[in-house]
């Protein structure tokens, strides 16, 4: 029987290894071969669920890839096509199955814009023009070994919708605030000018010159709104340039005083000297505004070899988090007057020169505005 029960187990062994996990034994021994024959029946059951439950991963995974809009390839050796989704289908193939085509004979039938930005092999953003208007694609790209072959999984997303939609919310955020300040300014001068006129009238001349002076603050508060409204609308590109560090922060001193945290790194940035000294004097502004005192705000520099950091750290009121996400939006402010161009006038020029403004709570109160700035590279 023994001899029996050991070809069963070969049997079912070489069934577990063409896929099949049901077969099962059912010798009854209480002996050595008896518990191998447990330990068998065991393993099968562990492998069939664990196939089990690999399947309906692989379930769900599909239906979530095949309701997605974003048209998903995957790309293996020799150039040829993996797997497509169906919004991969409708974008590259007219809806016909994709699967062992050549990529390159697919992209030979896209707008070049489009084939271009896939051909590069990164990450880009590619603009075309298709029948039903103007297209732009998001494209993410990511390379990885499976069972040593190198794969390529492509993402295509369109963006078009959701750039009207942003673009539109934009508009109409920028509406509302320039009717807000046009109104807010505007009924104090008409609400005045009828006060001067009725004190003209009367001829009482110097209240009369009062009301104009208060006109006259009025139409100025207007008038710097609308001009910060056109800076930030007509930021003109970064004209950039090599500047020593140090020497920039020795000239930005004598414009608006601060203490330097330490000795800066000896580098070169690449920037826009004029525009960068415009973001750190509004920063050292709104830290002085903020009630910092005299001597605690300061500048820390440091530098990790590709881009410099420049914190402006102040012991001011600070920002609680509300107010920290939403400080770097257009149009927000936490100041009475202020117009809510500052701050996003400032992420717009750091963004401008490839670098970012990041605000974040201060150990011990205050805020720090880290900004971060391209080093030289010598190929402008």
């Amino acid at each position: 029987p023994w001899k029996r029960l050991a070809a069963a187990l070969r049997d079912g062994v070489a069934s577990f290894r063409a896929g099949d996990f049901s077969v099962r034994l059912a010798a009854r021994r209480d002996d050595a071969l008896g518990d191998l024959v447990d330990v068998y029946n065991e393993l099968g059951d562990v492998l069939a669920g664990e196939r089990t439950a690999l399947r309906r991963r692989e379930l769900l995974l599909h239906g979530a890839l095949e309701a997605s809009p974003a048209a998903v390839l995957l790309v293996g050796t020799g150039d040829r096509l993996l797997y497509a989704n169906r919004a991969a289908r409708v974008l590259f193939g007219g809806g016909r199955r994709l699967e062992g085509h050549a990529l390159s004979d697919l992209l030979a039938g896209v707008p070049e814009a489009l084939r271009a930005a896939l051909e590069t092999g990164r990450d880009a953003l590619a603009t075309v023009r298709l029948p039903e208007g103007e297209e732009t694609f998001q494209i993410g790209q990511r390379h990885f070994d499976l069972d040593s072959r190198r794969q390529r999984l492509i993402q295509v997303r369109r963006l078009t919708a959701e750039l009207r939609r942003q673009e539109v919310a934009g508009w109409k955020k920028a509406i509302r605030v320039v009717s807000h300040e046009v109104r807010s300014n505007l009924a104090p001068i008409r609400s005045l000018s009828r006060s001067a006129r009725t004190l003209a009238a009367r001829g009482e001349s110097e209240r009369v010159g009062e009301l104009l002076d208060d006109i006259d603050q009025s139409a100025a508060a207007l008038q710097r709104f609308i001009e910060g409204y056109g800076q930030f609308a007509r930021l003109p590109e970064p004209r950039r340039e090599a500047v020593a560090l140090a020497a920039f922060l020795e000239h930005l001193r004598r414009l608006e005083p601060f203490e330097l945290d330490g000795q800066p790194p000896a580098v070169v940035l690449e920037i826009d000297p004029g525009q960068i000294q415009q973001v750190l004097v509004n920063l050292l502004r709104n830290a002085r505004e903020a009630g910092s005192p005299a001597g605690q705000t300061s500048i820390a520099a440091a530098t990790d070899g590709a881009s410099a950091t420049l914190e402006v750290r102040d012991r001011g009121c600070g920002m609680d988090a509300e107010a920290l996400e939403r400080a770097l939006l257009p149009f927000h402010s936490t100041k009475p007057d202020g117009s809510g161009l500052g701050l996003a006038l400032c992420r717009e020029i750091l963004e401008a020169h490839g670098g970012s403004l990041r605000l974040s709570p201060r150990d011990g109160g205050g805020l720090v505005a880290a900004c971060r700035l391209p080093l030289e590279t010598g190929e402008r």
